[in-house]
């Protein structure tokens, strides 16, 4: 008996030998639990083995690996510290078996895990705490299906794993938390390194973006440094989504361009729909949007943000340089239309400033072109027209060009956008004293295609003295009076369907010939002699006889113009 006890000692003893040597090789921490489980159920011959961690903030302890069991409530199962026989052990006080579970009154009992432990058909539970430097890390438990009574050396064998196991347990957590750091650590590392790189690149990125800012203040060249590094095209729209500027060819992104194949206004629906966009803003003012053609990744955000703001700093240099440029305009035309006598050298240097010369052939131009307008039209101008100044002038944009071409620019480049085109001219005049007269006309020709409503460009010199009674009539300069003789024939027709002002209007246009009014309004001539009688009797004697025919014929041609006397009966 005493040899048999012993050689079971030596076996036990070979076993936990062993079982220490394995655990020692292994890392892994579900690996470890593993093994002891296993290891556990083997050395005692139990039903099943589990293993269970304790967790100090919610106060109870739970089953972590097992070996053995067969629901999944019972592999999940979580125990208070101090109930059942898991609890209690996992207290750390010492080991303890029971052989008959549910019936046990020295076992503190929860109804629910009892509920869990009849259906497993648990009866026998021995266990041990695993503790490691007088901290309970959790349990080691076997249990049986049926009612057994465990050996003093059996308990003494599965204290003793336990005592191995919270070792290896403790150097495998200890084990992947710094694994875990580790990890952590070199994350955070090749997040640094990865900021450190993006950082170098945008460093770089805004050199070069500031050199090209301060050296040229060119939206293009921005966005071609941008497109480098970015790898990607960019495009450039203005708050209202025209294309200002594109790192792909400018035909193929829906630019249109002017007579000298300048860039002006786009067709936005050739451009490809953004992929990534940033606004472009300066004090809180929007000046358009920068987007690229396909997504980009956080970095290249970054990148395309630092671009960005590079490419306002362009737009606002670039706007700074074109108002400068334009108060320059504005001040020369300003001093050209006043009459005043410039001296000729500083109006000479004034001049060769955009082209011009104060010997050359001068030609004035006013555009029916709103204030609001007026920037994208002189865009557009000023490559379609050379050797030109222009301004807002009145309600007008006015041009004076040095072009004799400029007509057939004008025409071009309108008739490229679809724009009507509503303009007055005048010239070319020889010298710079000249111009304020030349003004003049250029605006009673527009003055006299806005009244009228026709499209077109009207030379000032085919103007007369109707025109000027139109000009005056469309700024509200016309007395009513001066047309308000003809009022009676226009009231007459008004009520009773007539053609008199017609009639009148013709009568005056034909220097009096009945045949000429007849074969006009298709009638017959007595018909007409008989419509000059109800015309002088509502007009009175000598309407058609100077000086009142002067004064009835203008009326009538301001009338013609704002109610349509020509058209046909």
């Amino acid at each position: 008996m005493a040899n048999t006890m012993r050689r079971s000692r030596e076996d036990l003893l070979r076993v936990l030998l062993d079982t220490a040597t394995d655990l020692t090789a292994l890392r892994d921490v579900e690996a470890v639990l593993q093994a002891i489980v296993r290891r556990t159920r083997a050395i005692v011959g139990a039903d099943m083995a589990y293993i269970s961690l304790n967790d100090p903030e919610r106060g109870d302890t739970y089953i972590r690996q097992s070996d053995g069991v067969t629901t999944p409530a019972y592999r999940a199962l979580r125990m208070p510290l101090g109930v059942g026989v898991l609890g209690q052990v996992a207290t750390g006080l010492a080991p303890f078996q029971t052989s008959g579970y549910l019936t046990d009154t020295s076992v503190v009992h929860d109804p629910e895990v009892d509920e869990i432990v009849r259906a497993e058909a648990v009866e026998t539970i021995m266990g041990a705490p695993l503790t490691v430097a007088g901290r309970v890390i959790g349990a080691l438990i076997v249990a049986e299906r049926r009612s057994r009574r465990f050996e003093p050396e059996e308990v003494s064998c599965v204290e003793s794993i336990a005592k191995q196991a919270a070792v290896a347990i403790d150097n495998s957590l200890r084990f992947e938390e710094m694994a875990r750091r580790t990890e952590l650590l070199n994350v955070e590392h090749r997040r640094s390194a990865a900021e450190l790189q993006l950082a170098t690149r945008m460093l770089e990125l805004d050199r070069r973006l500031l050199d090209a800012v301060m050296v040229s203040p060119d939206v293009d060249r921005v966005l071609t440094i941008g497109r480098g590094a970015l790898d990607d095209d960019l495009y450039l729209r203005d708050a209202s989504g025209g294309l200002l500027a594109a790192t792909v060819d400018r035909d193929a992104a829906g630019a249109d361009t002017g007579a000298d194949g300048a860039d002006t206004d786009t067709d936005t629906d050739a451009v490809p729909e953004p992929g990534t966009a940033v606004a472009i803003t300066a004090a809180a003012e929007t000046l358009g949007t920068l987007h690229t053609g396909s997504v980009l990744d956080a970095d290249g955000r970054a990148l395309m943000e630092r671009v960005a703001v590079h490419a306002a700093l362009a737009l606002l240099f670039s706007r700074a340089e074109e108002d400068a440029d334009l108060r320059g305009q504005h001040e020369l035309v300003d001093d050209l239309l006043s009459g005043v006598d410039l001296p000729h050298d500083r109006l000479e240097r004034r001049m060769r400033r955009w082209g011009l010369r104060s010997d050359d052939r001068l030609w004035c131009v006013a555009l029916d072109v709103s204030f609001a307008d007026a920037r994208r039209y002189r865009q557009v101008l000023r490559a379609a027209i050379g050797r030109t100044v222009m301004t807002v002038h009145d309600d007008h944009l006015c041009l004076l060009t040095a072009s004799p071409g400029w007509e057939d620019g004008l025409r071009a480049a309108f008739d490229a956008r679809g724009w009507p085109l509503r303009a007055g001219s005048a010239g070319p005049v020889t010298a710079p004293r000249d111009l304020p007269d030349a003004h003049r006309r250029a605006s009673l020709a527009l003055g006299s295609l806005v009244t009228l409503g026709r499209d077109g460009v009207l030379d000032g010199e085919q103007l007369g003295m109707v025109h000027a009674l139109l000009d005056l009539a469309r700024a509200g300069g016309l007395p009513r009076s001066l047309t308000r003789a003809v009022d009676p024939l226009l009231d007459y027709d008004d009520e009773r369907g007539t053609d008199l002002a017609r009639t009148a209007f013709h009568y005056l246009e034909t220097d009096g010939s009945v045949a000429r009014v007849a074969e006009l309004l298709h009638l017959h001539r007595n018909t007409v002699r008989q419509r000059l009688a109800r015309i002088g009797v509502l007009l009175g004697a000598g309407w058609d006889a100077s000086p009142r025919r002067l004064e009835t014929h203008l009326a009538l041609h301001v009338r013609d113009a704002q109610v349509g006397l020509r058209r046909p009966a």
